[in-house]
């Protein structure tokens, strides 16, 4: 594995965490901004181009990894070779991307259930939550669910994220 391909591996996993940072800009913020009085009448329509902008960034660098890594580290000889394994290494950043995803997410869901321990009384715990904070708690819930994805089959997300290249031929002319 070449420095390039390790950033390569990097990239990929960057397009990752901004495909999921732009659900916030789709769901949650424009649900926010319809219910509150005041603010201009385009707020949605920024919202949604910014989650879009996020979306095509997230696509660029997923399909073009390599053209980005050779921008940041100049084409070297094959031979300037890493002892690591592209996959395994995707794996290890599966694992800390969801480690992280699950860091964040996690204060979310903890308000929400003390909250629920400070509010209950006999009725249910979600019906007395405003809308906005359901809204923030289902998409919490889909990062959580994301989150416990990447941690338990970092494997599986490595393959997508790094295929498996057929090992190159051995000569055998020394």
């Amino acid at each position: 594995m070449t420095p390039q391909q390790l950033i390569g591996v990097g990239v990929r996993l960057f397009a990752t965490w901004l495909a999921m940072s732009s659900i916030t800009y789709l769901v949650a913020i424009p649900d926010q901004l319809s219910n509150s009085p005041g603010l201009a009448d385009g707020a949605n329509a920024v919202s949604y181009a910014i989650a879009v902008a996020y979306l095509l960034g997230a696509l660029i660098l997923w399909f073009f990894p390599m053209v980005i890594a050779h921008r940041l580290i100049p084409k070297t000889q094959h031979d300037n070779r890493l002892s690591f394994q592209a996959q395994e290494l995707a794996r290890v950043g599966c694992g800390l991307m969801g480690l992280w995803v699950f860091a964040k997410t996690l204060p979310t869901l903890t308000w929400f259930f003390f909250r629920a321990f400070l509010v209950a009384g006999s009725t249910s715990s979600y019906s007395t939550v405003d809308p906005q904070a359901k809204l923030d708690i289902a998409v919490a819930a889909f990062e959580l669910a994301f989150a416990v994805v990447l941690i338990v089959k970092a494997g599986t997300f490595a393959k997508i994220v790094v295929p498996m290249s057929p090992a190159p031929p051995v000569s055998d002319d020394l």
